[in-house]
């Protein structure tokens, strides 16, 4: 599994960062794993072998760094998508639909704050853009990873994208 990280990226010009976090992070099962963190281990080994999950990482590694090879918003991206996830969170409880008849959508913003930070703003592909880099990057198998991996590491899962994607995605679309 430790080999995974390297050679997920081999001969990809990725965003660094990118790849030095999923290097940084090894799965690392404790000396006395709970029956959780055993089924977690084998189920991350089996999919860091996948030439599927591969892929799906290479072509999420890829489609991220084509972006921030065009601005300088690599420095933006975390905060941007905390401050659009937080958005989206709140519209998704309040059950809001992503397009509505009755005035603007609730999550604009967020739209406009992408298409802002990756200079789009203003273009008149910012949805069809918009709509692959969220299409690029939801990718349940990367998802999984990263759920896998808080696992059998013992740490807290982080908040998963599942509900927002659709909804953020039915938005651009």
């Amino acid at each position: 599994m430790t080999d995974f990280a390297f050679d997920a990226f081999d001969g990809l010009r990725t965003n660094p960062e990118f790849a030095a976090l999923l290097r940084s992070v090894p799965p690392e099962l404790p000396d006395d794993p709970t029956p959780e963190q055993v089924d977690a281990w084998v189920e991350l080994a089996e999919l860091c072998r996948s030439a599927d999950f591969r892929t799906a990482v290479r072509r999420t590694a890829d489609a991220q760094a084509e972006e921030l090879a065009r601005c300088e918003a690599g420095a933006l991206q975390d905060a941007l998508d905390r401050a659009v996830r937080e958005r989206l969170d709140e519209a998704v409880a309040a059950g809001l639909l992503p397009v509505s008849a009755a005035g603007p959508s609730p999550a604009a913003t967020p739209a406009d704050l992408h298409a802002h930070a990756f200079e789009r703003a203003g273009q008149s592909d910012v949805r069809r853009w918009l709509l692959a880099r969220l299409r690029a990057g939801d990718d349940p198998l990367v998802e999984r990873y990263w759920l896998l991996l808080a696992t059998v590491n013992g740490w807290p899962a982080s908040s998963t994208l599942a509900p927002v994607h659709p909804w953020f995605t039915a938005l651009a679309a």
